[in-house]
């Protein structure tokens, strides 16, 4: 029979002829050198590639700590703003009390007869001269009464009343004409509003002694507003020799921006 080379007999012998080689080798002691070798590259590629993994797995657990972090800190910062809102409001509240005990004793040892009312709305920008109270004609409530604030403090005169509600116009209204005197001197004149700036106190004659930081109450004139209701304080005095008149400027006693329980001197 002919023997017949092909391409696989080929492959075979050449793989059978390496495993030969090998095992004289290794019998020989040959590969020791080049099994040592490859042991020490890949124990070396093994270390290399386990460094990497650490490295990598510590950087994808600072990455999963600071998102953890991100949003522990995001949640304390919302409870702190909720803690915030809520003191804010304790705070609210507890000024609001301690307005309303001023007011209620205000009204327990003032003479006059008064009424107390709440303010529903006011302009904060001091554009509008007028406020809106809760209380109205069923109420008692007339045009032209005067409205004040704890200690007898005078803010506001009613001008138009509904059955329920009522609106007042300040007397920092130029259209607000109040009989005043000072106290010290006892010197008479007109408080006009000063478009919700400041107070002038006009009409004052030339022989009246006045000076800053006397004190300005309604005189009770023609009948306008109960005497001795407290305006403000003289803060500067214009006045020339030529003129007939002193003219000065007062400082409400009143804070205008935060009237929250008034009184209506019935």
């Amino acid at each position: 029979m002919r023997f017949i080379y092909t391409k696989t007999f080929a492959r075979f012998f050449a793989i059978f002829l390496i495993v030969a080689l090998l095992a004289i080798f290794d019998a020989q002691g040959y590969l020791g050198y080049i099994k040592d070798g490859f042991l020490r590259g890949f124990g070396l590629i093994a270390n290399r590639v386990s460094q990497v993994t650490n490295i990598g797995k510590s950087v994808f657990s600072t990455l999963f700590i600071i998102k953890d972090l991100v949003h522990e800190n995001a949640a304390l910062s919302q409870q702190v703003d909720q803690l915030a809102f809520d003191n804010a409001q304790l705070k609210s509240a507890q000024n609001e009390n301690i307005s309303l005990r001023k007011a209620l004793n205000y009204k327990q040892q003032a003479k006059l007869n008064l009424l107390p009312v709440e303010v529903l709305t006011q302009d904060p920008t001091g554009f509008s001269q007028t406020i809106i109270l809760d209380k109205g004609a069923n109420a008692g409530l007339q045009i032209g009464q005067a409205v004040v604030t704890a200690p007898g403090v005078l803010v506001a005169r009613i001008a138009q009343v509904s059955p329920t509600t009522a609106a007042a116009q300040l007397i920092t209204d130029p259209a607000t004409v109040i009989n005043a005197e000072v106290v010290d001197s006892g010197a008479k004149g007109l408080i006009r509003g000063e478009h919700g700036l400041t107070l002038a106190l006009d009409m004052v004659t030339q022989n009246e002694l006045i000076k800053t930081g006397d004190s300005v109450i309604a005189s009770g004139l023609s009948g306008d507003f109960p005497r001795g209701l407290l305006i403000g304080n003289i803060s500067a005095i214009r006045s020339q020799v030529t003129e007939l008149f002193q003219k000065a400027y007062v400082t409400p006693a009143a804070d205008f921006r935060n009237l929250k329980f008034l009184f209506i001197v019935l």
